[in-house]
């Protein structure tokens, strides 16, 4: 599917936007003069497949970066993985995903792409522990400059942080880590960028992708 954030277009499957059944894709809810965002139905994002041409204009758009085999069984109470799914994806970057090893170092499992106008009325980015403001309230007041990632850590010392970084006057990608390691945190937002640019970009470079992957 298609999905347009800004300027910014992604190409993914749709278990990369969603997952237990839920979407991970919000704009603005229904009904005139709404300040909140409200998630996109599932069943509008299936249905938009059929139509690579038409992007489905988004607010906020958490992208999941593992776990394309699995499923819930909500009755159970647990997740079943379906590996034969993984050859159905007709992206390169998202069946080795699905099969494994993983493409992405440092632990990246998940960002979101948001439009920084809409900090304030999204309630999807939640908080972390030890944090006393939620993570939309913390990524408003940092001071982000182009190109360079910006880091929040909580106070606790448990080490989890916040990380942002501006993609362009509107758009940001948040996410969370586990550490301030700022040479990691820099290689998440590298990997971030290849990712959107050439493997999620209107066209997937993958050889381009793996190549700035890997790159220290």
């Amino acid at each position: 599917m298609t999905l347009a954030v800004g300027p910014h277009r992604l190409h993914v499957p749709v278990v990369a936007v969603s997952r237990g059944g839920r979407s991970a894709v919000q704009r603005p809810c229904p009904g005139e003069g709404s300040d909140w965002l409200c998630a996109v139905p599932l069943g509008t994002l299936v249905a938009s497949t059929g139509s690579p041409a038409a992007a489905v204009r988004a607010t906020s758009v958490e992208v999941l970066l593992e776990g394309y085999s699995l499923f819930q069984d909500t009755g159970r109470d647990e997740w079943l993985s379906i590996p034969q799914l993984c050859g159905r994806l007709s992206q390169r970057w998202a069946r080795q995903q699905c099969l494994g090893p993983s493409l992405f170092r440092d632990s990246l499992r998940r960002f979101t792409l948001i439009e920084a106008d809409a900090l304030a009325r999204t309630n999807a980015l939640g908080g972390i522990a030890g944090q006393k403001e939620p993570v939309r309230q913390v990524v408003r007041r940092m001071r982000l400059r182009n190109g360079e990632p910006g880091t929040d850590c909580a106070a606790d010392g448990q080490g989890l942080c916040t990380a942002a970084l501006r993609l362009s006057d509107r758009v940001l990608v948040v996410w969370i880590v586990s550490q301030k390691d700022l040479p990691s945190i820099r290689r998440q937002a590298t990997a971030i960028r290849a990712f959107l640019t050439s493997a999620a970009g209107p066209q997937e470079d993958y050889d381009r992708f793996s190549a700035a992957l890997t790159r220290r």
